[in-house]
């Protein structure tokens, strides 16, 4: 049987991925928590963001449907501004100029 490593503890609060993990959280400028069918403006946003990595997750809407994460694996996306940019550019009727930080 193998000898443990004693450098490797174990650790509350530590989650282990295979791969890096991002979060985006992003303002729309208006609610769009009805806007979730596929081809309304949460699937836009989602397939946009997914052009640069795996979408694993969508975080409940708060602030009246403004704001919400969406967590990636293996981001590509080079920062918050470039995320705000390609998002900015689809032009969503509801979510308008979104901010993302």
């Amino acid at each position: 049987m193998a000898t443990a490593n004693p450098a490797n503890a174990i650790e509350f609060g530590k989650f282990n991925y295979g791969a890096t993990m991002t979060s985006w959280t992003i303002t729309a400028a208006a609610d769009i928590s009805a806007e979730v069918n596929p081809g309304e403006e949460v699937g836009q946003i989602l397939e946009c963001l997914a052009q640069h990595g795996t979408v694993i997750g969508l975080s409940d809407h708060a602030t009246g449907g403004t704001v919400f994460t969406v967590t990636l694996e293996n981001s590509s996306w080079a920062d918050a501004a470039a995320v705000q940019t390609a998002l900015q550019a689809l032009s969503l009727s509801t979510a308008g100029a979104m901010t993302v930080a």
